[in-house]
């Protein structure tokens, strides 16, 4: 139901434009910075996913006719031909190192889904349990899962970090809807983001008009809460339309909280600006941690398309049927990252968006109790 939703929202307002193609970024010490490992006993995975995608091939070939296909893809963009300047270079990620570096932030976003008050009294089902009320302090929350999404800033004492979740899109709120829907590119906000002046920086309209109406208050809960609690750190996370709004999170607090460390992890993002936003962000978040997860055939990683202009920046850690793969540079191509699974994710990934993503962890209203 939800990615249905946002397919038809983000279908309803193509227009031709013209890809401007991705730049290369410097991948060196990006898998550390996740992982917090080192990289030079890391393996390829190319060929380890090789009959995984023919598999995924035959399954889409089952969806959708021929013809279906050619029209989608004239609609769409194909990912696979949106550039010439791409690689399909992957690194393997063991499942002790997933576990490691993701599931603290899949808890929080969890329960940004979940009602404000179940979450302030640790009331709110699985995703509370799996946090252990022990280990947070839940400092503030706000949203009203419309056109403002809930969000939750919490202490974890486990990591001394300040961690900021963001709801997702809720398909039962046609206000929550529509924070999506507005998906023209819009200059960035140099109020918000000063560094980003005069980079020719766009994002998508909806999801900065959204982020714009937490944002001072987000901010200035963060900077009292590093203060009275003395963690060093701050941790943005979000699935979905969260994703988007935890990216321009962080994107703000490198600019305003100095010597600050900085950790972005998210779950099912959609794109969220041009080409000069990938570049900007990967410039702003290369001394912190950036990842967003991608989950199989989840079609919203590939929304908006490229052919309006949108970009991802670095970053992606892919799950698959063949196991989980960092995917080097921007729009990666290989057939074991998102952009490699092609139509299928338009097609037969629906349900991949919500998960489960790893050790069983999925998102939504419905993962709450209340």
């Amino acid at each position: 139901m939800l990615t249905s939703t946002l397919l038809f929202v983000f279908l309803f307002q193509l227009f031709a434009a013209v890809r401007t193609a991705p730049v290369p970024f410097d991948f060196g010490g990006h898998l550390n910075n996740i992982f917090g490992g080192e990289d030079d006993n890391s393996s390829t995975n190319d060929e380890d996913s090789s009959g995984f995608f023919d598999g995924l091939l035959d399954k889409a070939e089952d969806a959708v006719s021929e013809d279906a296909s050619d029209l989608l893809k004239g609609i769409l963009g194909d990912d696979d031909s949106a550039s010439s300047n791409t690689t399909t270079s992957t690194v393997s990620v063991s499942s002790t190192d997933l576990t490691a570096a993701f599931s603290r932030p899949a808890f929080f976003s969890r329960i940004a889904y979940c009602s404000s008050a179940s979450v302030e009294s640790f009331s709110c089902g699985a995703p509370c349990d799996a946090l252990e009320a022990e280990s947070v302090d839940i400092l503030a929350t706000g949203g009203d899962g419309g056109t403002i999404p809930k969000f939750v800033i919490a202490h974890d004492k486990s990591t001394n970090s300040i961690v900021v979740a963001h709801q997702g899109t809720d398909p039962e709120n046609i206000l929550s809807i529509l924070n999506d829907a507005d998906l023209v590119l819009t200059p960035i906000d140099t109020e918000s983001f000063p560094s980003a002046a005069g980079k020719g920086i766009e994002v998508h309209s909806g999801f900065l008009e959204t982020f714009s109406r937490t944002a001072s208050t987000i901010l200035s809960t963060v900077k009292s809460a590093l203060s009275s609690t003395g963690a060093d750190s701050v941790v943005l996370t979000g699935h979905s339309l969260g994703s988007a709004l935890a990216m321009l999170d962080a994107l703000m607090f490198n600019d305003a909280l100095a010597n600050v460390s900085i950790q972005t992890t998210t779950f099912g993002s959609p794109r969220v600006g041009n080409q000069a936003f990938a570049d900007f962000a990967d410039t702003s978040l290369s001394s912190g941690v950036f990842a967003r997860m991608t989950n199989k055939a989840d079609p919203v990683p590939h929304l908006p398309p490229i052919v309006l202009d949108f970009v991802h920046p670095q970053g992606e850690v892919h799950l698959g049927d063949a196991g989980a793969v960092l995917c080097e540079r921007q729009e990666n191509k290989s057939e074991a990252c998102a952009d490699g699974e092609g139509l299928l994710a338009i097609t037969d990934g629906v349900g991949d968006h919500l998960g489960p993503y790893f050790d069983g962890i999925s998102f939504g209203l419905g993962e709450c109790s209340a």
